[in-house]
């Protein structure tokens, strides 16, 4: 019955539930719980929405603000204040301490732990000597204890075998008797279980070879089995198409095979190591063989013994061919004489007979060279010395020059010695590196000069780093005394001799450019001063070489060069101011203009003197009556016997002249000659053609210096002079032609940047706001609107200081009145004590006054 009643009631309670109420105040907030007051919220109403603007205070809670910004300021300013003038305040110092709980990651903890770590091993020196714990992370072969322990190859079923020899029956047979069965003798037990041992290996070894064999078989019959296993996509049965190019050189781009090692690049201190000794090793070989030493190695050779009746029928079975004496025999031809045991001396005949080898064979005697320095105890002479290298494979085939009209300076061909030292010592006055050089031809002299800059490297240990910059200034003042008063066969010799002192020169300037520069600088000034003496007159041959090794060695198209603009200036007041007379002169100013276009060859730039010359010359070939005079700027002169110098006569004798090059002759010749008219004449016609062609054509004004060609080439005769001179002539003129039709673009200003297109350019409305504002300019209304923001945040800048003030005085204000309660309470506490104190004194005196009584 009980339990009928409280089932009626538990359901009547859930019906009660499920049916909703319709009493209002059912759902009722109770007066307890939080919520918002309405008086409490604050609204800032604002005259005019704007669409766009977002109002972040337009409704706000004051209280609950306050509230926020007062707590902040206590966990601020308050910790802060509490801990001010304490020097026992706490300081984080570990890392990432401004981090919250979810930005610490895992490397920031990595890098406290290993912070900790290091402090803890600088703490204690034994730390690091002593520590076996598990910090320190061991490995062996380059795993750790732990990778190993993991991943350790567990024995196989073959390493089983060896320890199952010694089990528990074979012990209990072999120590303690075992069963009646087994025999008695130890010895016959061992041998039967290694036969047993022996007998299991051969199964293994035949289960092994098997399962190979069947593993062979099932890889040779994988096609076969691949349609049983998967069958094929259709993909994959379609016929692939056939490879193109672009596939064919991919695969072979992939099985090129890549770059090997190879040694390491030497440097200069050691290549000049090596140099200089393989220059002693050629010398003391060569010296070696001018005083007979062969001679003294053959007497200390001990000859084999022979018999008197020696048939020399066991020559071939001999182990040495070169111990044996030359045996003469007759060869397949029938001639008599052959050296059939010297192998080697026919070796070195062949040798001689070609000189000109091919690489390869030139490579593999300087490796025999290189094998034979290795041996110290060889004293066998392997004319080493006489092969050629590749610096010198060229002094053969260069011609020999002729002799000089110098006798000092260099023997006739017959007395030259041919003999040339391999280590050479740089001579200390330039007389006897004269002297030196004097007794070999020009191209041993080149050969001279190299060998004796490989002996004297500035890289070499002990050399003076001095005699680099001696051997220059020689070389330099060897130059000059060649050029000085040289003949005319003499000159085109003199040249070749420069042109293959150019790359030693070169090396010289480059191992120390600051002192060799100094010095040609020195001889560029050196020779302008002897020119400024005598202005008008061209300087000799033995200055304007300087010009072209300037013009080869440094770099000319630099805006501003140490050394290559001062040449350039020397050249334009050698053009500029030097009168022209002589045939000697022509062919100085031409040659100085063929090296100003070498200067100018990569800057584009010309000297002005050149157009000025090329003008002159052209001028000088103009035949001129008594009367005319054409107008022309110095060094030129428009009349007198000089101003037309190059002017030919009208006959026939001249246009069966041929095209020629100045000439060795034209640089040391005063008289001038029929063909140098024509040829000086065709060689400024090219140069005309050149310069306005290949350089100054493109350049802004080029038809400015055109211009006063053309009327100077309306006059020439060109009539009278040969067809190539003709042809040059057309070529020039059309030229110069086509420079000076160009016409100068004039001045413009700038392109303005066109405007945008109207209907592109936004629209925008003016909304008066009864506010009176000046105009001003953009950069004006920029800077007054960063103006604004900075008040604005100044302001609350302000502001916000005097909160944090207020702030601060609230706890300075609470701590004097906490202090001062402290000290009402301790005042109070010691005056209740003093009139106890007081009361019992007075209790003592009035028992006292009694007991007088």
């Amino acid at each position: 019955m009980g339990a009928k009643t409280k089932k009626s009631n538990a359901d009547a309670v859930y019906s009660k539930k499920s049916v909703k109420s319709s009493n209002p105040f059912d759902t009722a907030i109770a007066q307890t719980a939080k919520r918002l007051n309405p008086f409490d919220v604050h609204v800032n109403k604002e005259k005019f929405k704007i669409l766009g603007r977002i109002c972040k205070h337009d409704r706000g809670l004051p209280g609950v603000s306050r509230a926020k910004a007062l707590q902040k300021r206590s966990e601020t300013l308050g910790r802060q204040y509490a801990i001010k003038h304490k020097t026992n305040k706490f300081v984080d110092h570990r890392i990432g301490k401004h981090l919250s709980g979810d930005q610490l990651t895992e490397s920031v903890m990595n890098a406290r732990f290993l912070s900790e770590k290091l402090a803890q091993v600088r703490a204690s020196n034994k730390a690091e000597k002593f520590n076996l714990n598990d910090d320190e992370l061991l490995t062996h072969r380059g795993q750790t204890l732990e990778e190993i322990e993991q991943y350790r190859d567990e024995r196989s079923d073959d390493e089983d075998i060896d320890d199952e020899g010694l089990n528990a029956e074979f012990t209990s047979t072999a120590h303690f008797g075992g069963d009646g069965d087994t025999p008695e003798d130890r010895q016959t037990a061992i041998e039967e279980m290694i036969s047993e041992q022996k007998r299991r290996k051969n199964e293994i070894a035949k289960d092994k070879d098997e399962v190979y064999d069947l593993t062979e078989k099932l890889d040779a019959n994988y096609k076969e089995l691949l349609p049983l296993v998967a069958k094929a996509t259709k993909d994959e049965q379609h016929e692939k198409p056939p490879p193109d190019a672009y596939d064919k050189l991919l695969k072979e781009m992939i099985f090129e095979p890549r770059g090997s090692v190879t040694d390491k690049l030497i440097n200069p201190e050691e290549l000049a190591k090596q140099e200089a000794a393989r220059l002693d090793k050629l010398e003391n070989e060569r010296l070696r063989r001018m005083k007979a030493d062969g001679e003294e190695q053959e007497a200390n050779v001990q000859i084999p013994h022979r018999s008197a009746d020696d048939l020399d029928d066991g020559y071939f079975a001999a182990g040495n061919e070169d111990d044996g004496d030359d045996i003469l025999a007759y060869d397949l031809d029938g001639n008599l004489g052959t050296h059939l045991n010297s192998k080697k001396e026919a070796g070195d005949a062949t040798g001689q007979s070609d000189e000109k080898d091919d690489e390869s064979e030139e490579d593999g005697e300087n490796d025999d060279d290189d094998e034979e320095e290795t041996d110290s105890d060889s004293d066998v002479d392997n004319l080493s010395d006489l092969k050629e290298s590749d610096s010198e494979s060229d002094q053969d085939e260069a011609p020999q020059p002729k002799n000089k009209s110098k006798p000092q300076k260099q023997k006739t061909s017959e007395t030259v010695d041919t003999s040339i030292p391999y280590t050479i010592k740089m001579a200390k006055t330039y007389e006897d590196f004269t002297e030196l050089l004097a007794k070999y031809t020009p191209t041993q002299q080149v050969t001279i000069v190299e060998r004796i800059i490989k002996c004297n490297h500035p890289k070499l240990e002990g050399v003076n780093r001095e005699n680099v910059v001696k051997l220059y200034a020689f070389l330099l003042q060897y130059i000059k005394d060649m050029f000085e008063d040289a003949s005319e066969q003499d000159i085109r010799l003199h040249f070749q001799l420069v042109a293959q002192l150019m790359p030693h020169l070169y090396d010289l300037t480059h191992l120390n450019p600051d002192r060799m520069s100094n010095t040609l600088l020195d001889v560029i000034r050196e020779k302008y001063a002897e020119y400024r003496k005598n202005h008008k007159v061209y300087p000799t041959l033995d200055t304007l070489i300087y010009f072209k090794i300037v013009s080869n060695l440094y770099s000319t198209s630099d805006f501003r060069h140490p050394l290559a603009t001062p040449t350039y200036i020397f050249m334009q007041h050698i053009l500029s101011r030097a009168r022209v007379r002589t045939r000697q002169d022509i062919a100085m100013g031409l040659f100085i203009i063929t090296i100003a276009l070498e200067f100018g060859s990569r800057s584009k730039r010309l000297l002005p003197a050149v157009f000025n010359f090329l003008l002159g010359i052209v001028h000088m070939a103009i035949p001129k009556p008594q009367v005319d005079q054409i107008e022309i700027a110095p060094p030129f002169e428009r009349d007198g016997p000089f101003c037309k110098l190059l002017a030919i006569p009208a006959t026939s004798e001249s246009k069966t002249l041929e095209s020629q090059k100045l000439q060795a002759a034209d640089l040391v010749t005063h008289t001038i000659t029929l063909d140098f008219k024509v040829r000086a004449l065709d060689i400024t016609l090219r140069l005309v053609k050149q310069i306005f062609e290949e350089q100054i054509g493109e350049h802004t004004g080029a038809c400015f210096l055109a211009s006063p060609f053309l009327p100077l080439m309306e006059l020439l005769p060109f009539k009278h002079y040969p067809k190539h001179v003709q042809q040059h002539f057309a070529e020039a003129k059309s030229t110069l032609e086509c420079v000076a039709a160009k016409k100068m673009k004039p001045l413009a200003p700038p392109d303005k940047k066109p405007k945008a297109l109207r209907l592109l350019e936004p629209r925008f409305e003016v909304v008066y706001d009864d506010k009176r504002r000046p105009k001003m300019s953009k950069q004006k209304e920029e800077r007054a609107k960063l103006l604004h923001k900075i008040k604005r945040e100044k302001k609350g800048a302000i502001r916000e200081i005097r909160r944090d003030t207020a702030f601060v005085q609230d706890l300075k204000l609470k701590q004097q009145l906490q202090s001062d309660k402290e000290r009402h309470e301790k005042v109070k506490r010691i005056y209740q004590e003093a009139s106890v104190q007081q009361g019992e004194l007075n209790e003592l005196a009035r028992a006292k006054k009694r007991k007088k009584f």
